[in-house]
């Protein structure tokens, strides 16, 4: 099977997007900030609060995956999240944990999704339980984040950890028939990546390995976390499509009959319908995907660094929706940008009217020798 493209190609194009998308990500979420804290109305709600939230986390994220540089990579039936960097020179368990923070990072992009979904869903269907969004009761939700971080952290750092038998069956060769009569070498990451083995910081989750006699011996801890991971995953996406699905018919039912309010949570919803879609285009599906390839030993290598490129790419795209379905703000913009384009052209025009025409250097007659 052919590659796109090789381990340093990779790794130069992961970088390049990684800190290009950085330096739009930041100021876009930044633009979506002011404009949910100063141009959001009343009926907007605690709503406000879970906005703000979500796009702070979308800076972070970048910040964290651009000093990261999160790689990815496939090897037989083991699926990983690797790091080349290290900007801080801190000790291994220093780059394990940073990655782990990173998948506690991705898990906190459904949670809060899940969150705005529930808040829709109450708005819409049962306004007398946005309670739960105000006052003491938001410690269900601190307490939702901390789950989170348990299933998502602790699952990393337990099931998909480095051990020496998965840094054996990683990092160097080791043979496995294919048939009976080809032995394959399977190729180490140091040899795809061009560089020595002691510089690759890893997570993985290894399904299983091939022994002497080509037969599946099974990791079961990294199965059982990858189970974990992907229940909590299915319960939040469950949440959402619920929720989702009932605010949709409630808003369409009788849209002439919905109050200035009622108009104004049916935009949220479809700001938020938009707000997910990016996520799960560029998060979600890719990383069911590649979750699952392994399985079948379908062997991408290098090539799994697109879902690198994806979940970069994430939290640049992802507020550009809300910017323009929300008035208030695509308003806000629009007269922004106007004015600072009649501002240049009013500059430019002054400048233009104080040039002094130059004075053309006529002879005079007087001067004229006789």
């Amino acid at each position: 099977m052919g590659r796109l493209l090789t381990g340093p190609a990779w790794m130069g194009l992961t970088e390049f997007v990684d800190y290009v998308s950085t330096c739009f990500t930041i100021p876009i979420n930044v633009l979506l900030l002011y404009c949910i804290r100063t141009k959001s109305g009343k009926s907007f709600g605690k709503y406000k609060n879970l906005m703000t939230f979500f796009s702070i986390q979308s800076i972070f994220f970048s910040i964290q995956a651009t000093l990261n540089h999160m790689c990815f990579h496939t090897i037989g039936g083991t699926f990983m999240m690797f790091t080349l960097t290290n900007h801080f020179n801190l000790p291994p368990w220093g780059v394990w944990i940073n990655l782990g923070i990173c998948c506690i990072s991705v898990g906190y992009v459904l949670l809060i999704l899940s969150a705005q979904f529930i808040y829709r869903y109450f708005a819409m269907n049962k306004p007398e339980k946005l309670i739960y969004f105000s006052g003491w009761r938001r410690i269900f939700f601190l307490l939702a984040m901390i789950l989170v971080a348990v299933v998502y952290g602790g699952c990393g750092f337990v099931g998909i950890n480095l051990t020496p038998e998965k840094d054996i069956s990683i990092r160097f060769r080791t043979p496995f028939l294919v048939n009976s009569n080809d032995e394959y070498f399977r190729e180490t990451m140091g040899e795809a990546y061009n560089v020595t083995p002691e510089d690759i910081h890893y997570v993985a989750v290894e399904y299983f390995v091939r022994d002497e006699n080509d037969e599946r011996v099974l990791n079961y801890l990294s199965i059982g976390t990858a189970i974990m991971l992907n229940t909590i995953f299915g319960c939040m996406v469950i949440v959402i499509i619920y929720c989702g699905w009932n605010t949709y018919t409630r808003t369409h039912r009788c849209t002439a009959q919905l109050s200035n309010c009622m108009k104004i949570q049916r935009v949220l919803f479809t700001a938020l319908l938009i707000q997910t879609l990016t996520p799960t285009i560029l998060i979600f599906i890719p990383c069911i995907i590649f979750y699952i390839l392994p399985i079948f030993e379908i062997p991408l290598g290098v090539d799994a660094n697109i879902l690198s490129i994806s979940l970069i790419l994430y939290p640049m795209i992802d507020p550009i929706g809300v910017l323009f379905v929300i008035r208030p703000y695509r308003m806000f913009i629009k007269k922004f940008f106007r004015r600072r384009v009649m501002n240049c052209t009013h500059k430019k025009k002054n400048k233009n009217d104080n040039i002094v025409p130059p004075v053309e250097d006529f002879p005079r007659f007087h001067s004229i020798a006789n």
